[in-house]
């Protein structure tokens, strides 16, 4: 049995989800250590410490050592920290983990962030990924490594004038109208396609609620003149602009089908360090999108992070719609053992061609590293199970690994890369 896990840790992946700005971001920032921490700072601001501690202008890097310390022996028994511990100590020798080692580490990872070769050493070889998908809000990135996937909440969170004119701005429309600005919306996102964009992103649920009605044309339009009159320090609240936003979600959803571009959608847990609603979870719970998928049965819908917590209803969704396409962002990181269950599960559940295996969900290339490795672990130990219990056979589990973690990608999003 140890041929499958062979077999998956020498395959190289198709990364479909991350948030890695580009090599020239990484190295004009000179990012430090203490810019790596990305889902780490959550666990660790969930454990005290104050949102922003490792952040901060101003703090030295000793001071900053002796905060991470402080909180690394609270949170290093989650997965966050497995995966962080796991990318310093393979690619940069990490083994003092004190105030003393972390500063030996910074110093490591900012010449690594002024290597021009980091990223194809830790992306290209030793993760043996050939291509990710990122969302970084730019179609800016190096189509080498990369494809761009464009965040499109902010052409339908529209709160005051000036998230007009950013549209306005971002699209070359002028938009005085509310059909003005659906044609702005809809030349954004040809502009994107034009410029490499392989799919758009819904990420909403961090903000509201992933139910949506079906306004009208005339109640969006009212919102949208209630908002053209405002000054551009007034605005209205999220509530009185909600059939504006629904009438743009659906829209967006239209013209990325018509343009062919699958739609992502974030479900299930968000992260702490960046949620803008508190954490309300249930704004992410999967069986709300039921009417979008049951009313765009040509879409393509991509739900991501296997909607952790909220799995059962996402496998049973998965399973009885067409266009419902399931992706393993983030989730093996966020508990190695529920991805393990809900991977189990969905073998036994759903066609193996409408699996999306990996994609890191990180903002710097070490942790996708450190995920994928983790990744790769869990579906070997997956497919060897379901091999030793008689569920599958070894050819049908490499099929497998191959279909999920690279074969499926490239003909969802029509990649120009070879399958295996």
């Amino acid at each position: 049995m140890s041929s499958i896990r062979h077999y998956i840790r020498d395959l190289r992946v198709i990364d479909g989800h991350e948030h890695l700005a580009t090599r020239q971001m990484r190295e004009r920032d000179r990012t430090d250590l203490f810019g790596l921490l990305h889902y780490l700072d959550s666990d660790m601001i969930t454990a005290g410490m104050q949102r922003g501690s490792l952040s901060a202008r101003g703090t030295d890097a000793e001071e900053k050592a002796a905060i991470f310390m402080k909180y690394w022996e609270r949170t290093k028994n989650t997965a966050y920290a497995k995966v962080f511990r796991t990318a310093m100590e393979d690619l940069y020798g990490m083994r003092d983990w004190t105030v003393r080692g972390l500063l030996e580490l910074n110093e490591k990872v900012i010449a690594a962030s002024l290597d021009k070769d980091w990223y194809r050493k830790v992306m290209t070889e030793r993760s043996r990924i050939d291509l990710a998908f990122t969302l970084i809000q730019t179609t800016n990135v190096d189509f080498a490594m990369f494809r761009p996937i464009m965040f499109m909440d902010f052409a339908f969170k529209l709160r005051t004038l000036k998230d007009v004119q950013a549209v306005e701005g971002a699209s070359g429309v002028e938009a005085n109208t509310l059909q003005q600005y659906l044609t702005a919306v809809d030349a954004l996102l040809n502009k994107y396609i034009q410029e490499g964009m392989v799919a758009t992103k819904l990420g909403h649920a961090y903000w509201r609620t992933l139910a949506c009605g079906k306004p009208t044309f005339h109640e969006a339009e009212t919102v949208f003149n209630r908002l053209a009159a405002c000054s551009l320090e007034e605005g209205l609240s999220q509530a009185e602009t909600r059939p504006l936003q629904d009438y743009l979600i659906h829209f967006i959803i239209q013209r990325s089908t018509a343009y062919g571009v699958p739609i992502q959608i974030h479900t299930g847990h968000h992260e702490t360090s960046v949620s803008g609603n508190g954490n309300t979870i249930t704004n992410s719970q999967v069986s709300s999108l039921l009417p979008l998928l049951n009313e765009y049965s040509s879409s393509r819908f991509v739900l991501l992070h296997c909607g952790y917590p909220y799995s059962l209803e996402y496998l049973s969704i998965a399973k009885n719609f067409p266009n419902v396409y399931t992706d393993f962002t983030w989730i093996y990181a966020i508990s190695p053992t529920a991805a393990k269950h809900i991977l189990h599960q969905m073998i036994e559940m759903v066609p193996q061609t409408k699996i999306h295996g990996f994609g890191g969900d990180y903002n710097f290339i070490e942790g996708t590293y450190g995920h994928l490795k983790l990744a790769k672990k869990i579906v070997g130990d997956v497919l060897t199970e379901k091999v030793e219990d008689g569920a599958l056979d070894e050819d049908e589990a490499i099929g497998f690994a191959k279909a999920v973690f690279r074969n499926n990608l490239i003909d969802f999003y029509g990649l120009d890369e070879k399958p295996v």
